[in-house]
C-alpha cells in the first residue's frame, strides 16, 4: 500500500504549469513503469478526483485539488492567522507581502498581498518556488537546517548567478547564513532579480522552531529610504504570527525590536 501511495505521489509530481497533461504512455516512460501500473494509477487518482480523465484519454490535474487546498487555507493556523498582517504590512508600505514554507528542499509561497493601488512587481505566485539560495525567504528557511542539510541541498541545487549581486560562492553563502541565523532576518538585496529588495523574518512554532518565513519585497529605491524600518516591521509581523498561530513562543535571539 505504502509503495502504491507513493507512486501516486510521483504521479501527481508530475502534472506541472510547463506540463498540465500527461496521457498513460508518456507516464509510464517517465516513471519507467508497466503501462498497466501507469494505468491503474490514473484510473484510481481519477476516481477519487485528483486528476480527471479528458475525452482523448490524458489526463489533467483534478478538482479536488481545489476543494482540499481551500480546506488547507481554512484550517491552517499559520495562513488563519497571518492574512490580516500580510495585507496590513502591504498596505501600509506599498510593497508585495508573502508567507513561504520548507518543502523538501524548496521553497513554497503559501500566501501573497499586494499592497492596495500598487502593481505585483514580484514574479513569484502562491504554490510556486521560489529560488532557494537567493531569495530572502530561502535563507530564512535554510538557516534553520544543519549544516549538512543545507551543503546537500547547495549541492543539488547550485547557486545559479541571478544577477551580479547573487552570492555563489560556498562559504559565502554559508557565512551569510550564519548572519541571518544572528540578525533574526535575511535580505535579498538585488540578489535574484535587479532593482527589487526583499527582508525576510522567521516565524516559529510553539518550541521556538522555525517553520515558515514572511517577506517583504520593495523596489530598491523605496527600500533604501529605511532599509531599517521594513526590517523592524516584518520581523514584527512574523513575531505577532507566531503569537497568534503558536501562543508558546519563546523569545529567541535576533528577535523584532
Amino acid at each position: 500500500m505504502l509503495g502504491t501511495v507513493t507512486k501516486a505521489g510521483k504521479v501527481l509530481d508530475l502534472f506541472t504549469a510547463t506540463s498540465p497533461e500527461w496521457g498513460v504512455r508518456e507516464v509510464a516512460d517517465r516513471l519507467q513503469i508497466p503501462k498497466s501500473s501507469a494505468h491503474a494509477l490514473l484510473a484510481t487518482l481519477s476516481d477519487i478526483g485528483l486528476v480527471r480523465r479528458l475525452a482523448e484519454g490524458r489526463y489533467r490535474l483534478g478538482w479536488r485539488i481545489v476543494e482540499l487546498n481551500r480546506t488547507l487555507i481554512d484550517s491552517t493556523d499559520l495562513l488563519t492567522a497571518a492574512r490580516p498582517q500580510l495585507g496590513y504590512l502591504a498596505d501600509q508600505l506599498r510593497a508585495t507581502v508573502q508567507v513561504a514554507a520548507l518543502r523538501e528542499d524548496a521553497v513554497i509561497v503559501l500566501d501573497k498581498v499586494v499592497g492596495a493601488g500598487i502593481s505585483d512587481f514580484s514574479a513569484s505566485a502562491v504554490g510556486r518556488a521560489v529560488p532557494i539560495h537567493c531569495s530572502a525567504l530561502g535563507k530564512v528557511l535554510l538557516a534553520q537546517l544543519d549544516v549538512c542539510r543545507v551543503d546537500t541541498i547547495v549541492e543539488r541545487h547550485g547557486l545559479e548567478k541571478r544577477t551580479a549581486r547573487t552570492i555563489t560562492s560556498s562559504s559565502r553563502f554559508r557565512a551569510e547564513l550564519e548572519a541571518v541565523r544572528l540578525r533574526g532576518c535575511g535580505y535579498d538585496i538585488e540578489e535574484s532579480t535587479g532593482r527589487q529588495c526583499c527582508v525576510a523574518a522567521p516565524v516559529r512554532d510553539a518550541v521556538g522552531d522555525v517553520y515558515a518565513a514572511i517577506s517583504i519585497t520593495l523596489p530598491l529605491h523605496p527600500f533604501r529610504r529605511n532599509p531599517e524600518m521594513v526590517r523592524r516591521a516584518v520581523q514584527r509581523a512574523a513575531a505577532g504570527v507566531s503569537k497568534s498561530s503558536c501562543p508558546v513562543v519563546q523569545r529567541h535571539v535576533g528577535g523584532a525590536s
